[in-house]
């Protein structure tokens, strides 16, 4: 029976961080990221606060905590890697989050397992989202925060971050200004035959 990958597990700060200090951690790495997704990522990642307490800080119940972390620990990843998906694979980075503070029950376990045995971009997700953690914990010892996967890849998800994502997914922008030369050439080709009926219309009335 096939197994759900060895899943990455992400280090701890190695001196306890103030909420303050996370807070302004999260903010140099991630300057776009709102609140209260930045202050959920640094008070769960870095200061090390129960989840209910996260919550209870930032006024928010456990699906919308859920949602907040969800959100900034996939634009903490994209500063490693930009990743495409599926509808599927948004709820699979919502359960990694979750499992990642062990908020996610017993049973969404298990279906995350059974996704992450058929989804190799989610199993990448969270090697990527966990390289990224690392990288943020060891800003807490003084380590300025860097893209771990090197320049052309963090150039890359820079970039990502400034496009809109599509419903169900990551699509770049990009995808859609390779559509628009052909549906160009579509709008030509009708206007043309338009012209092209119109011009016959206009000859058979002269003949007649």
């Amino acid at each position: 029976m096939a197994r759900a990958p060895l899943r990455p597990v992400p280090g701890q700060p190695a001196e306890p961080v103030t909420d303050a200090a996370a807070v302004t951690l999260v903010a140099t790495a991630l300057p776009s990221l709102p609140d209260p997704d930045r202050t959920a990522l640094a008070l769960a990642a870095l200061a090390g606060m129960p989840r209910g307490h996260v919550a209870l800080w930032l006024g928010r119940d456990e699906a919308e905590l859920s949602d907040a972390l969800s959100r900034a620990r996939k634009e903490l990843r994209r500063t490693v890697s930009a990743l495409g998906g599926s509808g599927w694979c948004e709820r699979s980075e919502r359960m990694i989050s979750d499992r990642l503070d062990g908020a996610l029950a017993d049973f969404d376990v298990r279906r995350l397992d059974v996704h992450l045995r058929n989804c190799p971009r989610c199993v990448e997700h969270e090697r990527r989202l966990v390289q990224a953690t690392d990288a943020l914990v060891a800003s807490a010892a003084g380590v300025p925060y860097a893209f771990p996967s090197g320049p052309a890849e963090a150039a890359a998800s820079r970039r990502s971050r400034a496009e809109a994502p599509a419903a169900g997914g990551e699509e770049p922008a990009a995808d859609l200004r390779r559509a628009l030369p052909l549906r160009a050439l579509i709008a030509v080709t009708v206007l043309l035959a338009v012209a092209a009926i119109v011009l016959a219309a206009i000859a058979l009335g002269l003949q007649l």
